[in-house]
Order: C-alpha cells, then structure tokens, then sequence
C-alpha cells in the first residue's frame, strides 16, 4: 500500500518558492520527504511506503509481572552493537487502577529480532529475583502504575549516564524526570523535573509517551510532548515541541509550539475532534540529511453518535492505529494522504484494536533495513478501564478474547518510508542548483522488473553537461539497490564536477528513487 501527493501539487508549491543560492548538500545522504529536490516536475508523485509487518510477537506477556499485558510507552534503541528494549508491563488486567503494579522491564538483542529478558536481580519478585525489572516494584527506588518512558543516547553525558529515560513518574504537577544509567539496569534520578505543565491547567498534560532526545543538527536537545488542545468539551490530545541546550531548559508545557494537532480534514464530532493524536514517536533519521519522522498514534473515539453506543459509550474508548508525518526542520510536518501507516489487523489477529508505533528507529545488521516496533493488541483503548467498559464493548463486538497485548516488530527498506515515483508511462524531475563532493552519484533505488531510471547531470542554468547528458546514462534497470553507482557510458566518476552549482535531471518510469548521495 502506497500513498501519494499530486505532482501538479508539487509544482505549484514550488513555482513560489525561490532560493537565495545553491543548496549546499557536501557528500551527505538526501532523502525525498517534501519538495525541496522538486524544482520542476511531471509525471511523478511522492510515494509513503508503509513498513511490512514481521507477524512477530518479540515481546509478548511471558512472566508474572508482565501477565496483565505489554505497554505502548515503550522505547528500542541501538548502540552500535546491541539492540536494546525498555518495554512496560502490568502485572493485573485492570491498569486504571493498578497504580503500583506496573514495571518497566529490559531486554537486549544481538540481531534487533530475538530478544533476551537481561537478569536485573534488583527486587525479588514474589520470591524471584531472577528477573528483568529495571523500574517498578520497588526497583531502582520506583513505583508506578501505567507510566512507561522513552530512552536515549546522550553524548553529552558520561559514560556511566549515556542511557536517558524520560518518564512521567508520580504526581502529574511533578511532570517528565529523566533517570540515567551507564548499563541500561541500574539507574539514578539526575534531572528530578524537566517538563512540568502549570498545575491550574494541566488537564493530562504530559499523560503519554514524552519524547526527548539529543539533535546533532541543531546541537540541542529537542521534546516532543503530549498537550491537550482546549475544546469546548473534554479535550484533543495533540503534540508539542521545545528545544532547549540543556535537559531541564525547556519551557511548560502550554507555553511550547503545538506541531501537530487535529484539524479540519481529522474527523470530527458536532465540531470537535472525534481523532486526535498520542505519542508521537519522533526521530531523527541517523542516516540522512535535515529529516525527520514521526508515527502519532491515531485516536478514534467511540461515541453516542456511533449507533451501537446511542443508549450508553463506554468512557474514553476506541481504536488505535499509527500515522505518519516527515518534517525537515521538525517542525512543520507533511501528513501526505494520512492513511494509516501501521493500519490495524484482521479481526481475531493480534494488533486488531491497536497498533501503537513505540519509540526507537534502529538499522538491521545488513544495512538493507530498518526496523520500528509497535505496541500491537486487541484491547481497544479503554479496555482496561473498569468491568462497565469491558462489557459495553464486548456486548457490541469489540471486545478482547483472548487478552493479547505485545510488542512486534516492523521492517522498512533503509531510507524507505517515501520515494519519488515515476508515472508507468514515465515521469521526470530536476532539482534545484545544488553543490556537491565526492566523486560518485549513488541511488538508492527499485526499479523491479519493467522499471527504468536515468539521470543527467545540467548545468546551474539547466542544460546538460557533455558527457553527463540523461541519455547518454547507463540505463539503470533489474535493479533493487541501496547504493547504486550512476554511470555515463561506463564512466562514473563526477569529481570534476563537485564544488560547481549544477542540477540533478531524473528520468524515472515505473520505479521509485529512495535517496541519492554523492560520495567516494
């Protein structure tokens, strides 16, 4: 399943838009998530690549302090040499008011597929030491209840403080703490509030996945935030973002930049959003120049205006899938055409009634992938609120039979989720003037089997370059590549070119160009 927006769309936003001068890319990777490379443009269409799902249950409810289910607040990192999992768990169904009986538990994995529960031995678990909880229970010091959190790589910090978790622990006035650790297992409070919202308005602020992490663009630390937008009735869960040089700098919550919100295209309800937006899992691509994701979990809820819940709704309840956006700056997000981009399952699979993206974007070990986890489950949101719940939905349909919650893991090819793709009958582009190094141009790029792709390199006023005019390239066909080297009648190398304005002419029929770089 793929997604589009219109090139004549494309065109018209960039028959406004000029620049000041060449756009200055070095040797560093360049992804197609907005219009920038779009100068002119016909006969193509930006394409959203949804991940495919692996079926797998990687985390799944195994012990007896994880027997009440597997939480969304959940984060997956990598370091270089092992995949790391910080998952939440409950150890009793009913979580709304299971407020000390929540842990957050460790996992490592050498392959980002098997996962391992590490031996914690922090607290003895019903006579059982022999288990993997880092948070919760008493462990670390902690008690908490529904609160997970999010872990980053800081580089900023010491070695034994390089894992960072940010969480909602406690009283809501008391906001996001961050803990850190040197070994993902033993952890110490060193910023006890970093986030608060004002406590007369704070209305659940905060009430979600809180999302901080270290931008080596900016050199700062960036949050991403759960704000309830004012409504006239109850309240819409959108996302706010702060930057601060400092963990403890940002501002309250209601004083942040709401970044992405529910608006006139969400569904709404007698004028109020009847969708609005949990976490929001935001990254940084790692691998790329000035790009960045986002998966917000989708939030449907179920009202009297549904017919089955005309006489009685149960509270607060509804399904749970995720989007997807991509931003340059992290601010400004292109939603494309917002259908679901980790969509629900059949009913009587596992992820049914919802599929929660988790925090943590991590490469696999070929290089060719990458992975994002979700929180998959057939508990509607809401479920596990009170019995009055539980038996409106099931009377209706919507019940969960078989009390599956769990993380699974999601697969998308390396600088996948959008690409330019051209018209079956052919389609083209050219970029803007752009300054280049290296000495080779290098595509990422699937052409399946029917597929073909040129490319030419022109001058800054847009007339081809002997011996790198588009139809004197190689023609790049049967091909399915991360790095595929562009050619000019045999001849690859571009170095004299590199430090001189010039523009990229694409020639793309029925294939998809993920990327280009030029490097050496």
């Amino acid at each position: 399943m793929n997604k589009f927006i219109s090139a004549s769309l494309l065109s018209a936003v960039f028959a406004a838009t000029s620049f000041a001068g060449p756009i200055e890319i070095g040797d560093r990777r360049q992804l197609f998530i907005d219009r920038i490379f779009l100068a002119e443009a016909k006969g193509v269409e930006i394409a959203v690549h949804p991940p495919r799902k692996s079926g797998e249950m990687a985390i799944k409810p195994e012990q007896p302090w994880e027997k009440g289910g597997i939480g969304p607040y959940s984060s997956v990192l990598f370091d270089g040499e092992t995949y790391h999992m910080w998952y939440h768990a409950m150890d009793m169904v009913q979580w709304d008011s299971g407020h000390t009986n929540g842990s957050i538990c460790y996992a490592t994995s050498k392959d980002g597929i098997r996962w391992d529960r590490a031996k914690a031995g922090l607290i003895d678990y019903n006579g059982n030491r022999e288990n993997n909880i880092v948070f919760g229970h008493g462990a670390n010091g902690v008690i908490l209840g529904q609160d997970g959190g999010m872990v980053f790589l800081d580089p900023n910090a010491p070695p034994e403080q390089r894992f960072r978790m940010a969480c909602r622990l406690g009283p809501e006035g008391q906001g996001v703490r961050v803990f850190s650790s040197g070994d993902g297992v033993h952890w110490k409070l060193t910023h006890p509030s970093v986030i608060t919202a004002r406590p007369e308005e704070k209305r659940s602020h905060l009430d979600s996945q809180n999302v901080i992490f270290w931008d080596d663009a900016l050199r700062k630390y960036v949050a991403y935030v759960r704000y309830n937008r004012p409504e006239r009735r109850g309240r819409a869960r959108s996302i706010s973002r702060a930057e601060s040089d400092r963990l403890g700098g940002f501002p309250v919550v209601q004083d942040m930049q709401v970044v992405f919100q529910p608006d006139d295209q969400d569904l709404k309800e007698d004028g109020l959003p009847a969708v609005d937006f949990y976490v929001s899992a935001a990254v940084k691509y790692p691998w790329a120049d000035n790009a960045y994701f986002m998966f917000p979990t989708a939030y449907f809820h179920y009202s009297g205006r549904l017919a089955e819940f005309a006489k009685q709704s149960p509270a607060n309840a509804g399904p749970l899938d995720s989007q997807f956006a991509a931003s340059r700056d992290g601010i400004k997000w292109e939603r494309y055409d917002r259908r679901p981009f980790v969509p629900l399952g059949m009913k009587g699979e596992f992820d049914w009634g919802c599929a929660r993206t988790i925090w943590g974007l991590v490469p696999d070990k070929t290089g060719r992938e990458m992975y994002i986890y979700y929180r998959a489950g057939e508990w509607l949101h809401g479920w596990d609120r009170n019995e009055q719940n539980k038996n409106i939905l099931t009377s209706k349909g919507f019940g969960a039979t078989r009390d599956i919650t769990c993380i699974s893991r999601l697969i998308s090819r390396r600088d996948g989720f959008t690409s330019i793709r051209g018209a079956y009958v052919g389609g083209e582009f050219t970029t803007p003037p752009v300054l280049f190094t290296g000495s080779k141009l290098l595509l990422n790029v699937d052409t399946s089997a029917t597929g073909i792709v040129q490319v030419g390199i022109l001058d800054e006023q847009g007339s081809a370059i002997e011996g790198f005019a588009p139809g004197q390239c190689d023609i790049i066909h049967t091909a399915n590549e991360i790095n595929r080297v562009v050619s000019w009648h045999g001849r690859a190398d571009v170095s004299k070119l590199a430090g001189r304005p010039v523009r990229i002419k694409f020639l793309v029929r029925d294939a998809d160009v993920y990327a280009f770089q030029f490097g050496k």
